[in-house]
């Protein structure tokens, strides 16, 4: 029975030699194959890294050469225009019997600039200011009638909505009061509050006697509104309109009647300490000419409550502005190299929707009125005397108790800046990178002492690494704070590069 199964075996084992001889031999020359194969594509990945760092950092030389060339023009360009504002700025004033100051509804206090109701007070003529509280469409009726009472302590206030008609004629006015005013009517076309302005300035005439024709000039911020109040008292586009600041380069003189004479004088130039994001809460900034998109997105949201803006743009949770912008990019699909999220785009499309209205927001006045530095009781007298403010506000009164006017969606409630100063400038931003992200890199004499045996973890490792660090690049981009901490991310960065280098060769 043994011989049997001797027998029976014998064929199987004189077989089997030669089958694992085989089969080692295919695995092998498998094994050999794929070790090239893992071989060349770690050398292929490993210099289209290299070729990637370097072109990252010659993208940002070439960024910070931009910059530095563009902040320099920037501000060649701010002081010429700073310069020729002031001239024309000074003839509206030497010429006009009333200044008409131009605010934005939403944060009138954070459009008046006390250095220009000053240089008119201080004039040393009888000239008068009157402010136009303009875009009413945009805040509800609640809102408007607190900023009319508050306002009025000081000068004579008139709420206002600009035509938004594109024709150059017959441009459509009504004569209804602003706070009888529909949300259709609001919602319309057509310029809601000039009777009241006209009304006003012809009492100014009456009260004073004025028996010839009298100068109005129109001033204020960019975008707030200046041309088109013009467009709509005079039934024509008489001046150009537009949402970027500057369209209105100089003094130009439109004739109403025979009786009134306006002057559209270019927008105020803040002063050089402003801040990009004080200016730009105030859409005085064209979103092209920013250095950095960041400071402003940040200002933003520091006024903005978060859960409103997490609805508004379908994000979720985050903790910084930084963070905000990548989610925010990457749900837009605003992506880099590699899929990483673009924040510069993604910051200026917030921006764009600030400037373009898409953000709506409104602010309250302050709880208790106090007069500013730069006007006296005296001087709020005098306005009465001139304008007839009692026939304004018994007016006022009149309308408020029959109004009915449905509210208009109000947007987010933020803070007021307060009055644009010369050197008033927003809080500084100080927010800190996500999470200690640079906790995880190390310095380079760690990064010279890593262990060479990691092979193949190490690679990947590595991978993992320089993707984090060049999503910490991409996200400092555009920041001058960020200058030194991203040359010195891209020298690790380069490095690391060395690193598996070394150990692919040595492999």
């Amino acid at each position: 029975m043994h011989s049997e199964l001797s027998i029976a075996r014998h064929p199987k084992e004189y077989g089997k030699p030669e089958e694992i001889r085989k089969k080692r031999l295919q695995e092998l020359q498998e094994k050999q194959r794929l070790s090239r194969e893992r071989e060349q594509m770690k050398r292929r990945s490993l210099d289209g890294f290299q070729r990637d760092v370097l072109e990252r950092q010659r993208e940002f030389e070439q960024r910070e050469t931009e910059m530095q060339s563009l902040e320099k023009h920037v501000n060649f360009e701010n002081e010429n225009s700073r310069k020729a504002y002031y001239r024309e700025f000074k003839k509206v004033v030497e010429a006009s019997d009333v200044i008409l100051e131009v605010l934005d509804a939403r944060d009138p206090l954070g459009c008046r600039c006390p250095q220009v109701e000053q240089a008119v007070i201080q004039s040393g003529t009888d000239k008068k200011i009157v402010l136009v509280l303009n875009k009413i469409d945009l805040v509800s009726k609640e809102i408007v009638e607190k900023w009319i009472k508050y306002l009025r302590n000081e000068f004579p206030t008139v709420a206002f909505k600009a035509s938004t008609q594109q024709q150059n004629k017959n441009l459509k006015r009504s004569n209804v009061p602003v706070t009888q005013a529909t949300a259709e009517l609001l919602g319309s076309s057509a310029c809601v509050g000039a009777e009241c302005l006209m009304k006003l300035l012809g009492n100014y005439c009456r009260n004073l006697d004025i028996k010839t024709a009298i100068t109005v000039g129109v001033v204020g911020f960019p975008n707030v509104g200046k041309s088109s109040l013009i467009n709509s008292l005079k039934r024509a586009r008489a001046c150009n309109v537009g949402a970027t600041p500057g369209v209105t380069k100089c003094l130009q003189e439109i004739h109403l009647d025979k009786h009134i004479k306006l002057l559209d004088c270019p927008g105020i130039v803040m002063a050089t300490s402003t801040t990009d994001a004080a200016m730009i809460l105030r859409n005085c900034v064209k979103i092209e000419q920013l250095v950095d998109p960041l400071p402003p997105v940040e200002a933003i949201l520091r006024r903005c409550n978060k859960t409103q803006i997490m609805e508004h743009y379908g994000v979720p949770d985050f903790h910084t502005a930084l963070e905000f912008l990548a989610l925010l990019a990457q749900r837009q699909g605003k992506l880099r190299k590699g899929g990483l999220p673009d924040n510069d785009k993604a910051a200026k499309s917030v921006l764009m929707d600030w400037t373009g209205g898409r953000i709506s927001y409104f602010t309250h006045p302050p709880e208790t009125h106090t007069l500013p530095t730069h006007i006296s009781a005296e001087i709020v007298a005098e306005m009465g005397k001139a304008f007839d403010w009692e026939e304004l506000e018994k007016g006022n009164q009149e309308v408020l108790a029959v109004s009915s006017c449905t509210d208009v969606q109000m947007g987010f409630c933020m803070a007021t800046a307060g009055m644009t100063q010369g050197g008033q400038e927003e809080p500084p931003c100080d927010l800190e990178m996500e999470g200690g992200a640079l906790d995880g890199v190390e310095s380079k004499d760690e990064t010279e002492s890593m262990d060479d045996d990691q092979d193949p973890e190490v690679f990947q490792n590595f991978t993992n690494i320089s993707h984090t660090l060049t999503y910490i690049v991409t996200a400092g981009q555009g920041r001058r704070d960020a200058h030194i901490q991203q040359h010195h991310l891209l020298s690790v960065l380069a490095l690391l590069v060395l690193r598996g280098r070394q150990q692919a060769s040595s492999s």
